[in-house]
């Protein structure tokens, strides 16, 4: 009986063992990242200036220097000052206001963008204005009467004041115009004469002449009480972000382009692909511009990338496509600003047969004028302050030209190396070519060529590596570059032999 019995459970037991399914291994859930949605941005106060055409409910803007006409925003507002200046439907008006540019709707598939005016600040008769050919960067304040004639100019510390019988200068100090408010401005000349100006937002015309502006102007001086019209003048950080950036990584190559009239030119280029689109950029601050890019080809995008500025380069690390954002890989985010656009790619076959007689360079004991001048005008065009910053340079002709260019180092040093700037010699002066981060001298020459420009050495980390012109400049980041056998290329010239330079001099010419 025991022995039948325990048969009997040992069958039990291996008849539910072979009846219960192994337990299967936990999968393995891959979650995609979470969809982030966001609104385009938003940008105010940002200057525009063109032709504006109106009639029939519908208005089209034109920037001045830019072809294309953007539909734009009709208010109530807009309509009655337009009106005001001309009886009949779509007369070309010159118009200088604040807006925006936005995406189109998402319906509308014949416009690139559209135009929102929030405030006119200047509008007359495009027959009659000397339209985009009128100065506004030169000035703070400008006001104008008739009857009886007059005129006045404001700039941050001067104030002209010129009626018939007189024209007089006041000092000011450090005059504040703020575009939404009422101004109160008083001053005083030499002699003790006063002169109080008063600036209030609101709609001025002088039908006569059919003109509108966008403040009116009281005057208050010894040769008495004068009212008018007047405008405010663009600010100069408008065309900070204007001109060409560069993105190159090892597969690919990005131009970008940001026009003074705001618009954009973006060409990505991998291997023989080319992918070409076109847009809009806007920015109310030095450090942050928005790109639209609008056109693809014949198709419509609606893409955003914004860009942090650091200096002269701009720096973006997410895409808005469509309201959706997208991370940008860290190396196509960085764009190097340059001076001119790119070189025809006809121009890579070229090559200069060159001899290098080996010679060690270092920066001479005496200021070289000619590029300290050049250093100084690279700062003052992109409106950056070199405050105490120092440099040291050494000649050398990098492309072959029979023109020795400019290698200058600024004294930005760290362990990692220095700054450096690199200018292209030119007939009677130089102009900026390439800015690289991080370098340490020497720097030896190479015999390789890219462009007709011959390829730099530079030491890393105990490693060499290899600078190539790309037809623009060369590599503004050394981070992603890969190691060479420096005794494969380097020739027998060296520059800046003597190490990191001790000898620097200042950038701003006294």
């Amino acid at each position: 009986m025991r022995i039948s019995s325990f048969l009997l459970l040992s069958s039990t037991l291996l008849f539910n063992a072979a009846c219960v399914s192994p337990t299967p291994p936990a999968s393995v859930e891959t979650k995609s990242p979470p969809v982030i949605k966001e609104d385009f941005s938003k940008i105010l106060e940002v200057s525009f200036r063109g032709q504006l055409t109106l009639g029939d409910g519908k208005a089209y803007f034109q920037a001045c220097g830019d072809g294309k006409e953007l539909p734009v925003e009709v208010d109530t507002g807009l309509k009655n000052i337009y009106e005001q200046i001309s009886a009949t439907k779509f007369t070309p008006m010159y118009v200088e206001f604040v807006g925006e540019i936005t995406f189109p709707k998402i319906k509308d598939t014949q416009s690139d963008a559209l135009m929102r005016i929030d405030r006119v600040h200047h509008m007359a008769l495009a027959k009659t204005s000397l339209q985009c050919a009128k100065p506004t960067t030169n000035f703070l304040f400008k006001a104008k009467g008739e009857e009886p004639y007059w005129r006045l100019t404001l700039n941050e510390n001067k104030l002209i004041f010129a009626t018939k019988g007189s024209n007089r200068v006041l000092e000011l100090q450090n005059a504040n115009f703020e575009t939404t408010q009422i101004n109160r401005i008083k001053t005083t000349n030499k002699k003790g004469e006063r002169l109080s100006l008063i600036i209030l937002p609101g709609h001025c015309y002088n039908l006569n002449m059919q003109e509108y502006w966008g403040y009116i102007t009281e005057v208050d001086s010894i040769s008495g009480k004068f009212s008018g019209c007047g405008e405010p003048g663009w600010p100069a950080t408008d065309f900070n972000f204007s001109g060409y950036y560069l993105n190159t990584t090892p597969d690919k190559t990005i131009n970008l382009t940001l026009n003074e009239n705001y618009s954009v030119v973006y060409k990505e280029k991998t291997g023989t692909e080319v992918i070409n689109k076109t847009g809009f950029w806007k920015s109310n601050s030095p450090e942050r511009v928005v790109v639209m890019l609008t056109r693809q080809g014949k198709q419509n995008i609606r893409e955003e990338v914004i860009f942090e500025r650091s200096g002269l380069t701009l720096n973006a690390a997410t895409l808005n496509k469509d309201n959706i954002v997208f991370d940008i890989p860290e190396s196509e985010g960085l764009f190097n600003k340059m001076n001119h656009k790119e070189i025809s790619e006809k121009n890579t076959v070229n090559r200069i047969d060159r001899e290098f007689p080996a010679e060690q360079i270092v920066p001479g004991l005496q200021l070289d004028r000619s590029v300290q001048q050049a250093v100084n005008q690279y700062f003052k065009m992109h409106r950056t302050d070199p405050k105490n910053t120092k440099f040291s340079s050494v000649n050398y002709d990098l492309n072959g030209d029979g023109i020795k260019d400019a290698i200058v180092f600024l004294d930005w040093c760290s362990k990692s190396g220095c700054e450096m700037l690199i200018f292209e010699g030119k007939d009677g002066g130089y102009r900026f070519a390439s800015r690289v981060s991080q370098v340490k001298a020497p720097i030896v020459i190479s015999h390789n060529q890219h462009y007709l420009w011959q390829s730099l050495l530079i030491e890393k980390n105990k490693q060499w590596l290899m600078l190539d012109f790309d037809g623009i400049s060369y590599p503004g980041d050394s981070n992603k570059l890969q190691p060479v056998n420096q005794q494969d290329h380097a020739t027998g010239v060296v520059l800046f032999g003597q190490g990191t330079p001790f000898n620097w001099f200042p950038i701003t010419i006294r």
